[in-house]
């Protein structure tokens, strides 16, 4: 079992030991991104003119910028990434992934768990 492995279900499960099951809940917890570097959300680059007539943007693309656009609390946000902030942005939301590959695989051996009765 391996987090980037979609075709496992909780079905395939059945077939594995429950030692295994606990054994692979152990290595996906050491694995686990540190939660307070996580970021939900998509990195869109924006052109925008800046109105200055002789500017290279006046008959350019214009001026390339970078957001973070998120959706909470039924609103989509908007906020600016500074260059010197772009790599910890870009970090922070693969660690999001990850952890979310990873909570799903956990979920998954915990039912498994759960309909063993094997509260390891």
């Amino acid at each position: 079992m391996n987090t980037t492995d979609k075709n496992k279900s909780p079905r395939r499960l059945k077939s594995v030991p429950s030692q295994e099951l606990k054994e692979r809940k152990l290595q996906l917890l050491k694995v686990l991104p540190p939660m307070d570097q996580v970021l939900r959300g998509s990195l869109i680059t924006r052109h925008v003119k800046c109105g200055k007539p002789t500017c290279h943007c006046a008959t350019g693309v214009g001026h390339a910028s970078l957001y973070l656009s998120s959706f909470y609390h039924g609103k989509t946000q908007m906020d600016y990434v500074p260059a010197a902030w772009e790599q910890r942005v870009r970090t922070g939301l693969e660690n999001y992934e990850v952890a979310q590959d990873i909570l799903s695989e956990l979920t998954e051996l915990n039912l498994e768990l759960l309909r063993r009765r094997d509260n390891g």
